[in-house]
């Protein structure tokens, strides 16, 4: 029986208010479509551990620097059996990405975005009405929807919210587990 090849990714992201404003990062990756507005982090490079990659990463696109992170918010993964456009996958290998997304609780610095990817255009607090206008434009529900519930109050810590990449491009919620296991209709 052949196995199907398939790349696996790690990224972590962070929430961090000050009062109420949001921290966002406006990004645009070398094969997306437009500007759009996202949580601080990125990939987690190998031999990282996910604090270190995620006080690397915030420090990368906001200039930050994290002093106290806080609890694991949500876990979010993402299947696509034919990978990712903005990626550099092989043929036949299908991808997944999962994302570990915590609460930061102290930092210090100035914003001073130093990408070194150059995907990262501007950090800025927000007010939280603005950010979750421009989190819910996000081109991948998996950045949006996780997000924008435990923002409303509608999950709790260590949620987990499952997507698979459908034909045509459509990502699907398979599952969103938070107290219990839930399955969305259809």
């Amino acid at each position: 029986m052949r196995v199907p090849r398939q790349r696996d990714h790690l990224i972590v992201a962070g929430l961090m208010r000050r009062g109420d404003e949001i921290l966002l990062v406006q990004q645009q990756g070398p094969r997306d479509a437009a500007l759009f507005w996202a949580l601080p982090g990125g990939r987690v490079e190998a031999g990282e551990l996910l604090p270190e990659a995620l006080i690397r990463e915030v420090r990368e696109e906001t200039g930050l620097e994290v002093l106290e992170q806080g609890r694991l918010l949500y876990v979010a993964q993402h299947h696509s059996p034919t990978g990712y456009r903005w990626s550099m996958e092989k043929a036949g290998m299908s991808a997944q990405t999962t994302a570990f997304i915590f609460e930061i609780t102290g930092w210090r610095g100035d914003l001073c975005p130093a990408d070194p990817d150059g995907f990262v255009v501007e950090a800025r607090f927000l007010p939280l009405a603005e950010a979750m206008d421009k989190l819910e434009a996000a081109p991948w529900r998996v950045m949006a929807e996780p997000i924008l519930a435990w923002l409303r109050g509608e999950a709790g810590p260590g949620a987990g919210w499952f997507y698979r990449r459908q034909s045509g491009g459509r990502e699907q919620l398979v599952a969103r587990l938070g107290y219990t296991l839930q399955f969305p209709a259809g």
